[in-house]
């Protein structure tokens, strides 16, 4: 069992989308939340939004961010450097959100790293394309 919170940090409809594609594949899940950053938000909203999805209990939390330097980041950034209970990544993508939904135990260095290798493996180029623009 997952010992740990999960929160989708993004732009617009994207983190709900993460979520409820996640769960269409893995079935419900748990201690997952989607946080949105709507056109009409401040960073100080959004952060009232991001603090309230992470909860105030004391267990471990996983802020998987869309972007690198958005305000969704750089908000859930600035409340993880104050918290060593909350981990931001940033990059999330459909791969990334499954596979810490489906993790079991606790949220560790090593899991932080196989969270960021799964990501990245999803990132391909397929050998058609790759012919193609090398002609």
């Amino acid at each position: 069992m997952r010992a740990f919170r999960i929160v989708v940090a993004g732009h617009g409809t994207l983190p709900a989308a993460l979520v409820t594609t996640a769960e269409m594949i893995c079935g419900p899940l748990a201690d997952m939340a989607p946080v949105g950053l709507g056109s009409d938000d401040s960073p100080d909203t959004y952060a009232d939004a991001l603090r309230s999805a992470i909860g105030h209990d004391g267990r471990r939390v996983v802020v998987l961010c869309d972007l690198l330097g958005g305000t969704p980041f750089n908000v859930a950034s600035a409340i993880a450097r104050r918290s060593p209970r909350i981990v931001c990544l940033a990059g999330a993508n459909l791969a990334m959100t499954i596979e810490a939904a489906l993790a079991d135990g606790d949220l560790d260095d090593q899991l932080v790293e196989r969270l960021l290798e799964v990501g990245r493996a999803a990132i391909v180029e397929t050998e058609r394309h790759r012919a193609r623009r090398a002609s």
